[in-house]
């Protein structure tokens, strides 16, 4: 019963801090959308000659929707997947009359058939079924050629700003992915050092959870790689960058769950060492602590890149405990790791 509120509290802040995130990563979108939208309708009205060009403002929508992996590849897909329909939706004029469930069923089965052999994503055979049952619902006067000119109009605006006005850097997806991680990861080093300093167990089994918990950022690592290397290949921007982002990307990929899981470990180890009371601590702990906690939250936090200590190479074999030494084997394991997040040795080489 007592425990009961802690979870709730705990449920709480994760859906809140999620909600932010979401939030975050998709007013941006949203807004680009609402802004796109209306200029495609004054598009399609002013140079079309459309008076309600209602396709072209859903699909600058459909294109820069947020949650979408790469919104060029969004609009590609939008114009190929209307072409097939309409394409198809033509052909499907030709068949009997007195048979319209047979023309709608044919033409939807062809048109989402034929465009899933594209292989360009969900897009283009959902846009190729819709377009094929307006063709046969409203008309090829309203859902043809008409139709075809407002989704150019509607996806040439997404295009212009998903490649040109808003395109994310996505070395910057990626480092502030890996921000984020460091970020988590310094809290939980800091709780490891103040559960050090006053040798309190209990918030020693804090630390592992705060360790714990930082496995969503690194999920979103993961998610912002893959945003990353979609935005390097379907935008203008990012084919600049292109071969510095892959270089990047392998290299978190690499080392991102190393760091995570030593951490996670070393939490781990250090609570049971803690707890036992085996002796004392290595000497060298809490500078070691304490270097790679401030080092985390100065990464995290665009400073200057922090310098690791250097390590006695007998100290594992001195006078500790197999607890404490288990704890110092996962230290070096972490230590290791965070050299390519942006830390040096004493020797100013930054590790890449």
């Amino acid at each position: 019963m007592i425990a009961r509120p802690n979870f709730l509290t705990r449920s709480i802040d994760s859906l809140v801090e999620k909600i932010k995130t979401r939030w975050a990563s998709g007013w941006r979108d949203a807004l680009a959308s609402a802004i796109a939208a209306a200029l495609a309708w004054i598009l399609a009205v002013h140079f079309l000659g459309h008076e309600h060009p209602v396709f072209a403002a859903i699909s600058a929508v459909v294109c820069l929707a947020p949650g979408l992996p790469s919104h060029g590849k969004q609009a590609v897909g939008l114009m190929v997947g209307v072409a097939t329909g309409i394409i198809v939706g033509e052909a499907a004029l030709w068949l009997p009359d007195g048979y319209p469930l047979l023309r709608i069923g044919f033409a939807t089965f062809s048109a989402i058939a034929i465009a899933a052999l594209y292989g360009l994503g969900a897009v283009v055979p959902i846009q190729a079924g819709v377009s094929a049952v307006l063709m046969l619902a409203v008309g090829p006067e309203s859902a043809g050629v008409v139709r075809m000119m407002d989704v150019l109009v509607g996806a040439g605006v997404g295009l212009v700003f998903s490649q040109i006005l808003l395109t994310p850097n996505p070395i910057g997806i990626i480092d502030s992915s890996a921000k984020d991680l460091l970020e988590k990861l310094a809290k939980g080093f800091g709780k490891s050092l103040q559960s050090l300093e006053e040798n309190d167990a209990n918030k020693a089994k804090n630390a592992v959870l705060i360790f714990s918990a930082a496995h969503d950022s690194l999920i979103a690592l993961e998610t912002g790689i893959s945003s990353a290397r979609n935005t390097a290949r379907w935008t203008l921007r990012g084919r600049f960058v292109s071969r510095e982002v892959k270089d990047i990307a392998s290299r978190y990929e690499r080392h991102a769950v190393r760091l995570y899981a030593s951490s996670l470990l070393f939490a781990e180890a250090f609570a049971d060492a803690l707890r036992k009371e085996q002796g004392p601590p290595p000497a060298s702990l809490h500078e070691r602590l304490a270097s790679v906690a401030s080092g985390c939250e100065a990464i995290a936090s665009d400073n200057q890149r922090p310098v690791l200590l250097p390590v006695a190479p007998n100290e594992v074999a001195d006078a500790v405990s197999a607890p404490w030494q288990l704890c110092l084997q996962h230290m070096s394991t972490v230590e290791s790791a965070l050299l390519t997040f942006g830390f040096t040795t004493q020797n100013d080489k930054p590790t890449v």
